[in-house]
């Protein structure tokens, strides 16, 4: 076993630590070359150093064209624009050296580096906007975590802080929205739920697994979640080890965290309106204490002998009074709303219209049964109240209502809305004696209604029983209880405290930015007392359960003399300390973090890593084709502050990136795989760039950037900001190998299949960026020439421009076509066809 506590300093654990991936960084001596002249930067001579001792001849430098087109693609994710091609052969001419690297220097100041170099970790991150599995529930918030990466990454924030605010930025900065949102990459990962109560324990311990899972892989290229159920089989890491980290992670759920980015605009505004409510609240204080206790006993002395509730009368109905429009209806005041004292045996208006009773309509349910286009309905009712009180109501109307009660008016409100259930809370003042209660309804077509439900209640027992003693027989507590009745139906209590209410409603509320991110105890499968514990499950089984697992790291990536403890002073906050250990280059995993990025870096430059497993830097994995270089770089990334864009300047300011891709003699004969860099291979665009080239050459790519993004595959943003929903994904990005979010991926598959070719010849929204490149690159048919035309599509198209067999093949296909279309629309159609034959080739799919 390869358990900390048994193993620490032992023998095995030892020769374990002696893996390359497991050692410290070496301090990389650059080589010695005898081909001085072709090295432009240092990895030049790692890199030549095995050609020349393999004897093979690495290339010379790519054209301009290719160059620019590489840099642009690898940096931006974009085609570089003719006028930048133009300016940067212009320069070229007069100094290549100053040339290439100010191209460089440009392209990683561009935000578009960061949304091309964000998709790469979005990758990594299983980033999602939804849950995923069946019900896919949608993560509105999610978005911010990929702001979050596409920023610093623009603004190069220093890789090892990248890190550490992934792991634990709600607990480093807990008042920045960034540092919150970037814990999303910990709580990126799927969540069903579908699940019953038995399933919640094992999905939770499933959920545990991503984050340990994904951490392992993206971060320091181990497979540690091959140790959920046993001993890794070839990597030293152990289940002990394994639930170590897990633990780290036990009170660790998600939710959308609201953080105020402007606490002092609220703190302004919440002293104003203390400020105005104090005066507001005095005045219902005051009466509770000075006046309610007489006003009490003056109601005793005059009490009504029915305590009981008000006696609601019937429905009756008047209508429909019509008009031309609906506004007109809404303000008219029809007979009934004139009638100071309604007589339900009168008829009103010109029409003479008789009330109609309705005792079927009963309360709170929706009655949809009054008719007539811009018309007016009235219902009328009476409520007898034993002594005065108020009665809360809950109403609902379609497009209009007005309510009165005792000839005046209580409400109104004109919307457009079918009628239900509590649209409206209101409060009606009811009189001892008769009540008058008039509702109008105003209907702008087919069939309108009501809802009508009053809270009618009355004293309790215990308070009827209070008020039938004598005043000076109560006690404190029965002095209490009546009082709190009386509230309730007192008028000036009532308004006071209404007053106390809307003034409260309109109380300031800060402005919450709302961010999907990970919190401690937040949601997730909760199934009881142990949700946010973590045991040692035997085989990774929740139902053989052994001892509570506490926090702790990787043995094998500390050095000999040190432990856990170094990190973990304060247990609650362990997630700080796993980042503390992550990004510790002398006694913890720093090495290997640093080691694991650079060859990302690579990776995505050259299309294969110095190791060509990114994700796997165990025993599994590939061993690094330069181990020199390997450690050379991520000493470098260290030195440098753990800033990634040097390392990215670094690798494409030397000749080993800017060569050419010729096969060579030489190279076919030793390195026919190319495993030493003799070339520079072409590569396919990525689905992202594929698209994003679509619309930037047919000039309708928005370069807005952040917030909340689009399902719609048309959308003109960059892919980047296409939502993912799990359930939903867009279909050109999947067909072109985006992966699915289900889990890390460093790796992308590239296929190569006959519905990618079929998808660009035959989508309509491909066949209309083609149009639209079309225009762009001959605007004017009767002053641009064909040949014009074709030239201008080549360079926004491939930066090049056409040679003259190309010009001649295009020149006769177009003709051809003209003869079938017959005219001028026969120019315009071959024309389009042209570019859409463009776009749709290797050479716009490929970057050399």
């Amino acid at each position: 076993m390869w358990a900390e506590s048994d193993l620490a300093g032992g023998k095995d654990l030892g020769a374990a630590r002696k893996f390359w991936s497991y050692r410290p960084l070496s301090e990389a001596k650059v080589p010695e070359v005898k081909n001085d002249s072709w090295v432009r930067t240092e990895v030049d001579r790692f890199i030549l150093a095995r050609l020349e001792a393999a004897k093979v001849e690495p290339n010379d430098i790519a054209s301009l064209q290719t160059l620019i087109r590489r840099v642009s693609f690898d940096l931006r994710g974009l085609p570089p624009t003719p006028e930048e091609v133009d300016g940067f052969e212009l320069e070229a001419k007069k100094d290549f050296g100053e040339a290439y690297e100010k191209l460089v220097d440009r392209f990683l100041s561009d935000s578009a580096y960061g949304e091309r170099w964000g998709r790469h970790w979005l990758d990594l991150a299983r980033f999602a906007e939804s849950n995923g599995y069946a019900f896919d529930k949608d993560r509105k918030n999610a978005f911010r975590y990929r702001d979050f990466v596409i920023r610093a990454l623009n603004d190069d924030m220093p890789y090892d802080r990248f890190v550490r605010l992934q792991m634990a930025g709600d607990l480093l900065k807990p008042d920045d929205v960034d540092s919150i949102a970037a814990t999303g990459f910990l709580v990126a990962g799927p969540f069903t739920t579908q699940q019953t109560q038995k399933e919640r324990e094992r999905s939770r311990y499933e959920q545990l697994d991503d984050v340990v899972h994904t951490i392992g892989t993206s971060l320091l290229g181990q497979t540690i979640g091959c140790a959920r159920c046993h001993e890794h089989k070839y990597d030293p890491v152990s289940q002990h080890d394994y639930y170590r980290l897990a633990s780290i992670f036990s009170e660790m759920g998600f939710a959308d965290v609201g953080l105020d980015e402007h606490p002092e605009v609220y703190k302004a505004a919440k002293a104003k309106y203390d400020k105005e409510h104090k005066p507001i609240a005095e005045r219902l204080s005051n009466y509770a204490k000075d006046e309610l206790p007489e006003t009490l006993a003056s109601w005793l002395a005059d009490r009504p002998e029915d305590l009981g509730l008000p006696s609601i009368g019937h429905w009756w109905h008047m209508g429909p009074f019509k008009t031309k429009t609906f506004d007109k209806a809404f303000v008219t005041r029809f007979a009934p709303e004139r009638e100071k004292d309604i007589d339900v045996k009168k008829k009103l208006g010109v029409a003479k219209l008789a009330w109609q009773a309705r005792p079927e309509w009963k309360d709170g349910k929706v009655h949809n049964v009054l008719k007539g286009e811009n018309a007016a309905h009235y219902l009328y009712r009476e409520i007898d109240s034993p002594y005065d009180r108020t009665v809360k109501l809950s109403l609902g109307s379609n497009d209009a209502f007005a309510l009165f009660l005792n000839n005046k008016e209580v409400f109104k409100k004109k919307v457009r809305r079918a009628a239900a259930p509590d649209q409206e809370k209101l409060e009606l003042p009811l009189v001892r004696g008769k009540n008058r209660l008039l509702l109008k309804i105003v209907n702008g077509g087919d069939a309108c209604g009501f809802y009508f439900k009053p809270a009618l209640t009355g004293p309790s027992m215990e308070v009827v029983s209070i008020l039938k003693k004598p005043r000076d027989a109560w006690n404190d507590k029965e002095l209490k209880k009546a009082i709190d009745w009386f509230k309730t139906i007192d008028q000036k209590w009532i308004t006071l405290e209404r007053a106390v209410k809307e003034h409260k409603s309109k109380a300031p509320k800060p402005d919450l930015t709302m961010i999907y991110a990970a919190k401690k105890r937040g949601s997730t499968y909760n199934f009881g007392a142990n949700t946010y514990k973590v045991f040692f499950l035997n085989r990774g089984n929740p139902d053989q359960k052994g001892d509570v697992s506490s926090p702790g790291f990787l043995p094998v990536l500390m050095r000999p003399e040190t432990n856990s403890t170094k990190w973990l002073q304060q247990p609650e906050k362990s997630r700080i300390a796993l980042a503390d250990w992550l990004t510790d280059v002398e006694h913890g995993a720093g090495s290997l973090l640093a080691r694991v990025i650079v060859n990302r870096l690579w990776h995505h430059h050259f299309g294969r890593g110095i190791v060509a497993t990114p994700s796997d830097f165990g025993t599994r994995g590939e061993l690094p084709s330069h181990p020199l270089l390997l450690d050379y770089l991520a000493r470098r990334l260290i030195d440098g502050g753990w800033k990634l864009k040097p390392i990215h300047k670094l690798i494409m300011t030397s000749a080993v990136y800017a060569q050419a891709g010729k096969a060579t003699k030489s190279g076919q004969m030793h390195d026919r795989e190319n495993l030493l860099l003799w070339r520079k291979p072409a590569r396919r665009l990525e689905a992202e760039v594929m698209r994003d080239s679509l619309l930037a050459v047919s000039g309708v790519l928005d370069r807005k950037a952040f917030g909340p993004g689009s399902l719609n595959g048309k959308d003109s943003r960059r892919s980047v900001y296409l939502t993912v929903k799990r359930s939903k994904l867009i279909p050109l990005l999947q067909l072109f190998d985006a992966p699915d979010a289900m889990q890390s991926v460093g790796k992308r598959e590239v296929s190569t299949v006959a519905p990618q070719s079929l998808a660009l010849m035959n989508s309509p929204f491909v066949s209309e960026l083609a149009g639209k490149l079309a225009v762009r690159a001959r605007k004017d048919p009767k002053k641009t020439s064909f040949e014009k035309g074709l030239k201008n599509a080549y360079l926004i198209a491939y930066s090049r421009l056409p040679d003259e067999f190309e010009i001649e093949l295009w020149r006769d296909f177009a003709s051809r076509k003209k003869e079938l279309m017959k005219g001028d629309d026969g120019s315009a159609a071959a024309f389009r066809d042209v570019c859409h034959a463009l776009i749709c080739s290797n050479e716009f799919a490929y970057v050399d």
